[in-house]
């Protein structure tokens, strides 16, 4: 049996944008790795829109959802109360989902972008990568004892391995990322990574994962990357 995904991230959208998804999906389900906008009213009306395009969409929150945070369970919550006001809308913070045996695990991550009119500190965020990646780790390794889960496919809004940026970043070398949780994936259920937060398209296999990043930025015109999983 063949599913089908399509992956979107990083549509950067704005109060004065125009988003139409109309005759563009190739799949009954829809990720969204991140960074639709800052602006919680584009949020609600582009998860609405994709809503009716789509049997399920599955979101997990970006930097620019959280320009301005204060407090992160506060933001947390805010998006998980948008998100359930659509019936099938998945927020993926804190929160698997199976569909026919497929688990999709998501988290933020955290990415190394500065985190706009927020008055917290970089320590502040690096607490909350950490968690991410510890709850990330914690997860995948029960995942591994589930036995109604074939195959696990991970999804990030931060970019996974310093491998992925393919020498083009500065990165922290004391940065850890979430990639750091595969040694927990002793039945190698892990199958993909979708990430966003980079700016040029990648599909890679490392180690026998399919790494996947399809984020618009100002790529026009844009469409879905669809992945298909196996069972």
């Amino acid at each position: 049996m063949i599913y089908g995904f399509d992956v979107i991230s990083d549509l950067n959208l704005t109060p004065n944008d125009e988003f139409n998804w109309e005759g563009k999906p190739t799949s009954l389900f829809c990720i969204v790795a991140g960074n639709i906008t800052t602006d919680i009213t584009v949020l609600h009306k582009t998860l609405k829109h994709l809503s009716g395009l789509y049997h399920g969409v599955f979101f997990i929150d970006g930097t620019l959802e959280n320009q301005g945070i204060v407090d992160r369970d506060t933001r947390s919550n805010e998006i998980a109360k948008l998100c359930s006001s659509f019936r099938n809308v998945i927020y993926l913070h804190n929160n698997v989902v199976v569909v026919d045996g497929i688990a999709l695990l998501g988290l933020n991550g955290w990415s190394n972008k500065k985190i706009e009119n927020s008055i917290l500190d970089d320590f502040h965020l690096k607490c909350f990568r950490y968690d991410d990646i510890a709850y990330l780790e914690k997860t995948l390794e029960k995942l591994q004892l589930h036995v109604d889960v074939k195959k696990v496919v991970i999804i990030s809004s931060c970019v996974p391995l310093r491998e992925l940026y393919f020498g083009e970043n500065d990165v922290n070398d004391e940065d850890i990322f979430p990639g750091y949780v595969l040694h927990k994936d002793t039945e190698h259920k892990v199958t993909k990574w979708i990430y966003g937060t980079y700016d040029k398209f990648v599909d890679t296999k490392i180690n026998n994962i399919n790494y996947v990043n399809n984020a618009k930025y100002d790529v026009e015109p844009y469409f879905a990357k669809r992945i298909e999983i196996t069972l």
